[in-house]
């Protein structure tokens, strides 16, 4: 007899009957007891996520090699800036929900990114700072015949040396003076400067005069506030530097300092800083490390103007610090005597320096050449018959290309000195950078100087001249 039939019958009724067995225990069981059935995880994406954030990293460089892929930019830094959200997320999920394994696998993943993103930057900065630079400006521009076309000079050595001789940089001798000794670890010091703070507060008028006058400061305004740079001189002419800082990096006795008086009260830019209060009191200063020297930016708060002085030196005791008050004491005591004998002096003497530096053959400008092409030092000659500041704009000949024109203006700007009479010139001296165009490809461009008188701010132009220049490239 044939039994196979009914064994396969008894076969499925069995296995019938277990899995109704099987859901009635499901059933019975309370929920505690169940098996635990299979939950998708938050944030689950893996692969899809990655592609997004290499991607979007690898098109913020393409957006510095081609320009025209400039607009792929923000999109990639949103798209980046997405993705570690998302790693970090789902870092923080694993971890709720106890996936360690995942969890470890999410932190992963997040580095990596970041550290994809950091080596993303650094290949910008070097593509900034050393690959090619070139805006092909000045690639199909020629420089016209028929026309007069000057050329820069050169930059000569003082010629203003020893006819101001006898007028010595007293800040800039304490300052050195001061470093040249051996430091010690001790950084408090006494922002007591009490003569600079009755000028600026009992003789507000005549203290604005006196700084703008002084051949020592440079007077400048940034996005409407007024701030004066104390200059140094070299071979007895005041030279103007890159926002005010002195720099002397060379050798163990390296520095970097800044006196800078802020007229309106107001911080020249959004660096920290440090506020503290003229007077005896010694103050201890935050200090930091920049330039592998140590550093202190601090804010004295004096009566009707802010001073801040900066420093870098070798070490933590504030030399250059102490010294840059004492010679403003000792400033402005002089001042405090004489207010008005004080003022005619800074005048006689930045009236004697802007002969110095007027030209002899009569130009209006001089251009010189400064330490790569592109950068220029302007050297102004002018008698403008009235009190005001004068700046420079610039236009490639050929086309009438306006030149630089956000940093033309406030980079060449500077007060004039002057007198009624028409014959008399005065000289000063700045300098700025000319971007377009690349180096190897000059060009003529005409350079109009004009005039901001203080009286009521009406503009005129008051010369013009063309030179052969060339563009700054990194």
């Amino acid at each position: 007899m044939d039994f196979s039939p009914r064994l396969t019958a008894c076969l499925r009724n069995g296995e019938q009957q277990v899995r109704y067995l099987n859901t009635s225990m499901d059933n019975a069981l309370p929920d505690s007891l169940k098996p635990p059935v299979g939950k998708r995880p938050f944030a689950p994406w893996v692969w899809i996520p990655l592609l997004v954030g290499g991607g979007a990293l690898g098109s913020i460089l393409l957006t510095l090699c081609f320009s025209k892929l400039e607009v792929l930019a923000w999109p990639a830094v949103v798209a980046t800036v997405a993705t570690l959200i998302y790693f970090f997320i789902q870092c923080i999920a694993r971890l709720f929900e106890k996936s360690w394994k995942g969890a470890l696998f999410a932190f992963l993943r997040l580095m990596g990114l970041v550290i994809l993103g950091f080596l993303t930057v650094q290949a910008m900065m070097m593509m900034v700072f050393f690959g090619p630079s070139e805006d092909h400006f000045a690639d199909k521009l020629t420089i016209p015949s028929g026309i007069e076309v000057a050329v820069p000079d050169e930059e000569t050595s003082d010629a203003t040396g020893e006819a101001n001789a006898k007028k010595p940089d007293e800040l800039q001798a304490d300052v050195r003076r001061a470093l040249a000794g051996p430091g010690s670890d001790v950084t408090e010091f006494s922002p007591d400067m009490p003569s600079l703070r009755r000028a600026a507060t009992d003789h507000p008028k005549l203290f604005r005069d006196y700084i703008e006058a002084s051949p020592d400061w440079d007077v400048f305004a940034e996005q409407g506030n007024h701030f004066a740079a104390r200059r140094w001189s070299y071979g007895g002419e005041p030279r103007d530097t890159m926002n005010g800082y002195i720099s002397e990096f060379g050798g163990a006795g390296g520095f970097q300092t800044r006196c800078l008086i802020c007229l309106d009260c107001k911080q020249w830019n959004r660096y920290e800083v440090q506020h503290v209060q003229e007077g005896s009191t010694p103050v201890k200063p935050v200090m930091s490390h920049g330039n592998n020297l140590h550093e202190s930016r601090v804010m004295i708060e004096c009566g009707g103007v802010w001073v801040e002085i900066f420093e870098q030196s070798g070490t933590p005791e504030r030399r250059a610090t102490k010294a840059t008050i004492t010679a403003l004491e000792q400033e402005f005591v002089k001042f405090e005597q004489n207010p008005e004998a004080t003022l005619a002096d800074v005048r006689a003497r930045s009236h004697e320096l802007a002969r110095n530096l007027a030209s002899k053959d009569g130009q209006p400008l001089h251009l010189l050449n400064g330490m790569q092409p592109g950068m220029y030092g302007a050297l102004y000659s002018l008698n403008p018959g009235e009190p005001g500041s004068v700046y420079l704009k610039a236009f490639e000949v050929t086309r009438g290309t306006p030149l630089s024109v956000d940093s033309l203006k406030a980079a060449s700007e500077t007060r004039m000195a002057w007198s009624p009479q028409p014959a008399e010139r005065f000289g000063a001296k700045t300098g700025f950078t000319i971007y377009e165009g690349d180096w190897g490809k000059p060009y003529a461009a005409r350079f109009e100087i004009w005039f901001i008188p203080d009286a009521d701010k009406t503009e005129r132009k008051l010369a013009e001249r063309i030179f052969r220049i060339e563009g700054w490239q990194r």
